[in-house]
């Protein structure tokens, strides 16, 4: 254990410096970051001049925002190119004879990314947004415990639907657009980009049966204390739920995708 983790913390340590000898990399990430920031706020600083927000505030809905950029760098996952790019070079044959399992490479690149992301994007646009804009902290300290609680279920439930979406490319010849499905179904039924209290009730309805939601506008609610007392354990439960689904079908589809494999090598 001690092994793995010391190996996983030299690829993101080296992952952040490889990307800091750049300057202007870091640089460039902060003013699109905060470019963002200003166009976003000056869209819904337009919608709820129009009077018909419904029962949330302009503050709440901008901590969303905020608060789940940072989540969302730790949370997303698109595994879909990296895999097709390996098994279009064929790298992914070497990779999976390392010591170390192909998930944890593909995992430990992808933290080392969220490092440099977190760096350069999430922390200049909240302590923007703190000092100009404002952003509500956690209700309490219980409900920021539970917040993290959740945005580690809704991590694992992000990463499962990743996986099993990118598994596709072992049966497509092409991989370019296995990203952009896994984004728009998270986008259409996790409230990733609008949140899901602006739905219309019958597709939030949908979108509650679904597991999406639970990655991240699950656990902003519990920020924001408009989850709390019973409906957290609840939540919790459900979060597991779809781990252990969604786990045993990624199981199953990595398995057929390996013979797919040997059978392409063959």
């Amino acid at each position: 254990m001690s092994n793995t983790i010391k190996l996983y913390t030299t690829i993101i340590a080296k992952g952040v410096q490889q990307f800091a000898t750049y300057r202007a990399n870091i640089f460039a990430g902060i003013v699109s970051a905060l470019f963002a920031l200003g166009a976003r706020y000056a869209l819904w600083v337009a919608l709820f001049a129009t009077g018909n927000a419904r029962d949330v505030s302009l503050a709440e809905t901008m901590t969303f925002f905020v608060v789940g950029d940072i989540v969302m760098v730790w949370v997303v996952t698109s595994f879909g190119s990296t895999i097709g790019a390996d098994i279009r070079s064929g790298d992914i044959a070497q990779k999976m004879l390392r010591p170390r399992s192909y998930h944890f490479q593909l995992l430990s690149a992808r933290h080392s990314a969220a490092v440099i992301e977190t760096l350069t994007n999430a922390v200049p646009i909240f302590i923007v947004a703190a000092v100009f804009i404002g952003i509500l902290p956690p209700v309490s300290a219980e409900a920021f415990l539970m917040f993290l609680v959740a945005v580690f279920l809704g991590g694992v439930v992000y990463l499962l639907i990743d996986l099993i979406i990118s598994y596709t490319v072992f049966w497509l010849t092409d991989y370019w657009y296995i990203r952009w499905y896994s984004r728009a179904i998270f986008t259409l039924f996790g409230g990733t980009v609008l949140p899901l209290w602006f739905y219309p009730d019958w597709l939030r309805a949908v979108a509650e049966l679904l597991p999406f939601r639970f990655a991240l506008f699950v656990p902003m609610e519990i920020y924001l204390g408009r989850l709390s007392g019973a409906d957290i354990p609840v939540t919790f439960a459900m979060q597991i739920f779809w781990i252990a689904v969604l786990f045993g079908l990624e199981r199953f589809v990595w398995s057929r995708a390996q013979y797919k494999l040997v059978v392409q090598g063959g």
